[in-house]
């Protein structure tokens, strides 16, 4: 069994409050010398720039060795990392299914997905921050089953302005859109615009308009969500309410966990599975 597999197995036995509590608890556990090693290295320069440090395998998703330098504490998290975090929790998603089938399947989006739907890098500059479904019409087709309607949750990263990460949550059963943003902003452009997605999209999919649109609710910051008390650590904290969520875990992470974070995020791209 793979070193994933069993925190899985360990999360099935679990209660979400006890299972979240463990995890931020071990955030705080000093890791091994050689992890620490591993950690090093990887952020502080090791191979060429654009040297490929790591794929994720049949996703064309990967990480160059200079994107590993943003995990170093005080940076902030480019596409790439991201990306690769987001990549990562597909996959583990995915075992998380395999041994427990009747678990509805979540799907972790790249940061691409909101700056499509937003055309946020139309080469006409009067365009950015429109609505524009045509560049994202023949997304998702990588989500399990090709058909998000049939998910539990999408998580979406957004780069606002290209200069603070968010994560919107879709929770397509429970018919709401979220937004959690470390820096309390409710993002309500964001919600409007993947509940105007959602209708267009299962247009085109079901050729029937999406059900129920009048009980759809959207929910920007709410009290007691998990903020960032500096200018740096908004992509760590969007990484963690997507694993959290992920899982169905409560939030119960804070800005002392951040730097601890980072290494174990890095440590996870090292290690090839998601360590949080």
């Amino acid at each position: 069994m793979t070193d994933l597999a069993t925190q899985l197995e360990r999360l099935l036995r679990e209660t979400p409050n006890e299972a979240a509590e463990r995890i931020t608890t071990s955030f705080l556990v000093p890791l091994t010398p050689g992890q620490e090693d591993v950690i090093d290295n990887a952020i502080n320069g090791m191979g060429s720039k654009t040297e490929v440090l790591n794929a994720i395998q049949g996703t064309g998703t990967s990480i160059q060795c200079k994107s590993m330098e943003r995990f170093q504490p005080e940076v902030w998290l480019n596409d790439e990392c991201i990306n690769y975090i987001f990549g990562m929790l597909n996959e583990r998603d995915s075992e998380l299914h395999a041994m427990d089938p009747n678990r509805k399947r979540n799907f972790f989006a790249t940061s691409h997905f909101m700056a499509q739907l937003l055309d946020e890098r139309n080469a006409n500059p009067s365009k950015h921050g429109k609505y524009n479904f045509e560049n994202v019409k023949s997304w998702f087709k990588a989500a399990p089953g090709k058909d998000i309607f049939d998910l539990g949750k999408i998580f979406i990263p957004v780069n606002h302005g290209f200069m603070h990460w968010m994560c919107a949550m879709i929770d397509i059963p429970g018919k709401r859109i979220y937004m959690y943003d470390s820096m309390g902003d409710d993002g309500m452009n964001y919600l409007q615009s993947l509940l105007q997605y959602l209708q267009d999209k299962h247009l085109v999919e079901r050729d029937v308009e999406l059900p129920d649109i009048d009980e759809w609710e959207l929910f920007g910051h709410q009290p007691g969500m998990p903020t960032q008390q500096n200018g740096f650590d908004c992509g760590v904290f969007t990484c963690l309410y997507a694993a959290f969520l992920g899982l169905d875990l409560p939030l119960v992470f804070s800005q002392e966990h951040m730097n601890h974070c980072r290494r174990r995020l890095a440590l996870s791209i090292m290690h090839g599975s998601i360590l949080i």
